[in-house]
């Protein structure tokens, strides 16, 4: 059953007035039914109008009302075309509109020339017919600049973009539309189309430009646009198309997971709604072929991919824009392959891919786009079979792919970035040092085209650098790797969930290595300082920059810092967020980087929270020589960071693969000591054996350098090593020869930093003159083996020093947040663990659940001073991400502690309670963190020289 609409009545007062022969009647009749039918979308109601027209017609033959009705039925006409796609209805409607306008004149002769305009709109976009376009710009630029058609002309320049192009069509038509949608009241029927189309066309601009604060606005329109329309209302699914796509466009640009699931729910919610017969299937089932691909590529979901697959397959032949339907199932095929390996998928990939460049005229944008897939999926079967035939084909397929792509947008840049890599592949096989350079010259381009993802565009620039060097050309390649790294920033933006930028960065691993390391070669070691703190603790960093001091700007532009404080105030980590949420933190950090240039204006203020010069990195070091130490394909490097300058200590016996290797056995080391038995006793052999290769390759070459070279008489010196990769997965404060050997800790006093900038503004914290504890202690958490020496160590620690205990059920993680707020330092003895694939997800195992290293890095507190975290892994970075140091320990540094104790695996309880109540008797006689906490590792070693897994977990991080 129908459900009732607010036309109803009309419609039945008005049939029974047209069957008595009104005229006027019958017009009114078709507009209720049409009004009628784009609620509910009835075609018997568009139907029924038409034919009330069409009578209407017939009796006024000669009478001047005749004229509006024909325009009238032109609409109705618009309304068929897109229910039936029957084009010859837009022929009839032009015929009509041509033959009414000259006998009309006032608001009627400004109507029939709107609908003439959107009549030539409609038929250029199903025909491609410039001539169309160009005749509806011309006929809407003459009408008078009122709302509707203005409309009309924003529409008709948008359409001429989509054939030509050109960028400043939709810059012209975005004014022209908003100009419309500002003049028209927002209770006005017409406001929401208006609106909507407004969205569509910013949204059509930032996939050209890249331009992210323009995305944001669409998405902003289109989500309103959706709100605004009634649930009952067909035009709902065109405005959920618009909103999906939009969303769809925000994850593959930015890597916002959340947003793509959105759209593609959008998409297959629209998809469901819509009979696979009526016109339109096809345009929303490409959408969500598009949306499905895009989340798949970031996610591996092949069961959506599957869905997805059947869904295309099930298209009518012919359906939709020419070729689309059979190139979206070979983007789902080859991601497909690209997920699993199936060699038929890849064979299905190219026969769609082949399809569609024989259906498709050359020089369009689809016969493009399939040139360039086809090309990739060839150089994948070389990848397979090792044929140079396939190699030839994709070289082939994808430079005449780029030469008919349209220069700065995205299809161009993803064609470059493929064409690279095949040429790369030639080169390997020739090489020719011709095909070399222009594998970089296509890497180059992608990477400086800004519509393209900033991922993509980052992994281009990588390419192209590698490129460089591959010549030899090694200043080329630190200015190729330093535009990488430039890029970084927009790779994982504040904007996105801790996990989508987790895994954003991954895909980036050992950039800032291979940038420090050309930088090297090119006999320029400051530039490699400064790409490693460019490169590295990214995410801290951002932390960092929205907590820094604001109060030059305040002194300048109070009104400005407090926006910005604001915006930072709300952009702390997140996890995923949805809907008019993630709208929000998207525009806030679109509405930051613009508060960033409008400070930067400001006389003195042109490195306002800018990372900071090579001056400041060396400044940081003024408390004791910072060590950063690079592993390369190209070289490995100390370089020993001071502040009168940088010194480099080459490391010729480290490489990525021998770090690896040495981090696998370690590995395995600490997995049998923890199983007593037969193989423990090897096991910590291993793990000296580690120790050694650490303290003969790294450590020890460094610290002769620095001419630390004995056990010291009197004060110790202090270090901070800063381990590049990972390297951070190593314990280098332990390396020595064991037992009995030389060592670090025979040296000096360890301490890490993940970054320059991380000590630096340890440095700059203030911490309470009071020394107030809080010690933290659950030994008996729900589903984890209870810590049977918690009790000892909090009660051993309340004797040494003043301390609040916050002990089993009363260790919950509201109270703990408070207590942090209150006391100078904190002391976890605690169940703790990390998280390989989402090291954010890395946590203390409180009395009521985790507190997680996110929860901890989005704390803010003032004054604190130290915290030790007297639990398994509180140290222990990702293997994915080392070098964005994402674990407990950083997180606490991140939520102000300028000091921390932590651990890099698992530790011995017993060992646990004797380092704390050790290292708290140290700070209680006066000693600082580093040193006591120094001092009780070395008695622990002491103690049980023959299990270095038992005491060189512990390290201190920080000022």
């Amino acid at each position: 059953m129908t459900s009732p609409t607010p036309f109803d009545s009309e419609i039945e007062r008005n049939r029974r007035e047209a069957a008595r022969g009104s005229v006027n009647a019958m017009h009114d009749l078709a507009v209720g039914l049409r009004d009628r039918y784009r609620l509910l979308g009835d075609p018997a109601d568009l139907l029924d109008g038409i034919a009330q027209l069409r009578t209407a017609l017939g009796h006024v033959p000669d009478h001047p009302v005749r004229h509006p009705l024909r325009v009238g039925l032109s609409a109705l006409l618009h309304d068929h075309f897109q229910h039936f796609g029957d084009v010859s209805a837009l022929h009839e409607a032009l015929a009509g509109c041509d033959a009414s306008i000259p006998l009309l004149d006032g608001e009627n002769r400004l109507v029939a020339a709107m609908v003439r305009a959107e009549t030539l709109i409609l038929l250029a976009e199903h025909t491609l017919d410039p001539a169309y376009v160009v005749e509806a710009v011309e006929s809407a630029s003459r009408l008078p600049r009122v709302p509707a058609a203005q409309y009309v002309l924003g529409k008709a320049l948008h359409i001429r973009y989509e054939l030509t192009h050109d960028p400043a069509l939709l810059d012209d038509a975005a004014r022209v539309l908003e100009e419309s949608v500002l003049a028209t009241p927002a209770d006005d029927p017409l406001y929401v189309p208006r609106l909507s189309q407004l969205g569509n066309v910013l949204q059509r601009s930032a996939e050209h430009t890249g331009d992210e604060s323009v995305r944001e606005t669409a998405v902003r329109y289109l989500r309103d646009a959706m709100a605004r329309t009634p649930s009952g209302s067909r035009a709902l699914l065109d405005h959920k198309v618009d909103l999906g796509s939009a969303l769809r466009d925000r994850g593959r640009k930015t890597g916002d997971v959340a947003a793509l699931r959105e759209g593609v729910a959008l998409l297959r919610e629209v998809l469901g709604a819509t009979p696979p017969d009526e016109p339109g299937w096809a345009n929303r089932c490409e959408n969500y072929l598009i949306a499905v691909q895009d989340l798949v590529a970031h996610t591996g979901e092949i069961d959506v991919l599957d869905q997805a697959v059947e869904i295309g397959r099930s298209a009518p032949a012919g359906a939709g824009a020419p070729g689309m339907i059979p190139l979206l199932l070979g983007l789902l095929h080859n991601e497909r392959f690209l997920h699993t390996g199936l060699e038929r998928d890849l064979g299905r990939a190219i026969a769609a891919y082949t399809e569609v460049v024989e259906m498709v005229p050359y020089g369009g944008r689809t016969h493009a786009v399939a040139l360039g897939n086809l090309g990739r999926v060839w150089f994948s079967e070389y990848g397979l079979s090792g044929g140079p035939e396939a190699l030839h084909r994709s070289v082939t397929a994808l430079g005449s792919a780029a030469r008919a792509s349209a220069p700065d947008t995205t299809e161009r840049g993803e064609i470059q970035i493929n064409h690279g890599g095949v040429l790369y592949a030639q080169y390997e096989l020739t090489g020719d040092p011709g095909v070399l350079a222009a594998s970089g010259r296509a890497f180059r381009e992608a990477a400086g085209i800004e519509a393209l993802q900033p991922l993509g565009r980052a992994r281009a620039a990588r390419a192209w650098a590698q490129a460089e060097a591959e010549a030899g050309r090694w200043d080329g390649a630190r200015d190729a790797y330093a535009y990488a790294v430039g890029l970084l920033p927009l790779v994982a933006p504040r904007r996105l969930a801790r996990v989508d930028q987790q895994r954003l960065l991954a895909e980036l691993d050992g950039l800032a290595a291979d940038a420090a390391a050309s930088a090297l070669r090119a006999n320029d070691p400051q530039t490699a300082v400064r790409l490693l703190e460019l490169g590295r603790g990214l995410l801290g960093g951002q932390v960092l920059q929205s907590r820094s001091d604001l109060s030059r700007l305040h002194a300048v532009a109070p009104g400005l810092a407090q926006r910005l404080g604001d915006a930072f105030g709300r952009l702390s980590p997140a996890g995923h967020l949805i809907g008019v949420a993630a709208d929000e933190r998207h525009d806030l950090d679109v509405r930051v980087r613009q508060l960033l240039d409008e400070a930067r204006t400001l006389p003195g203020f042109a490195d306002f929270l800018a990372p900071p010069d090579l001056d400041e990195l060396l400044a940081s070091a003024e408390d004791g020589p910072v060590v950063l130490i690079n592993v390369s394909r190209y070289r490995s490097d100390a370089l020993i960071v001071r502040p009168s300058g940088v010194t480099v200590v080459e490391l010729p016996g480290v490489t990525p693969d021998s770090v690896a290797g040495q981090a696998a056995a370690f590995g395995a080391a600490l997995a049998g000591a923890a199983r007593p038995g037969a193989g423990e006793t090897g096991a910590q052999a291993t793990a000296a054996a580690v120790l050694g290769w650490l303290w003969d390759h790294v450590t020890e070459p460094v610290l002769r350098r620095l001419g630390y070279t004995s056990r010291p008489s009197d004060a110790w010196p202090r270090v901070w090593w800063s381990p590049v990769g990972r390297l951070a997965l190593l314990p280098v404060h332990a390396a020595g020869r064991f037992p009995g050997g030389a060592s670090v800790l025979d040296r000096v006093v360890s301490s890490y930093t993940p970054t320059l900038r991380a000590l630096r503004h340890a440095g700059q914290r203030h911490c309470r003159a009071d020394d107030d504890l809080v010690v933290v202690a659950v030994g008996d958490a729900t589903g984890a083996r209870p810590l049977r020496g918690v009790e000892r160590e909090a009660s051993g620690i309340a004797a040494l020093t003043r301390a609040t205990r916050l002990d089993g059920a009363a260790a919950t993680a509201d109270a703990v947040r408070a207590a942090l707020t209150s006391h100078a330092s904190a002391h976890f003895a605690c169940h703790a663990a990390s998280d390989p694939d989402d090291p954010s997800a890395g946590h203390l195992l409180l009395h009521d659940g985790p507190l997680s290293v996110l929860d901890v890095s989005a704390l803010d507190l003032s004054g604190v001073r130290l915290a030790v975290l007297s639990a398994c892994e509180t140290s222990l970075g990702a293997p994915r991400v080392p070098d964005e140091s994402l674990h407990l320990v950083s997180a606490f540094q991140l939520a102000g502690y300028p000091q921390v104790v932590g651990t890099l695996w698992q530790v011995n309880d017993l060992v646990a309670r004797t380092v704390a109540v050790d290292l708290h008797t140290g700070l209680a006689a006066g000693e600082d963190a580093a040193t006591a906490l120094h001092h009780a590792v070395h008695r622990c070693r002491d103690r049980f020289d023959r299990t270095p897994t038992l005491w060189a977990a512990y390290l201190h991080s920080g000022r």
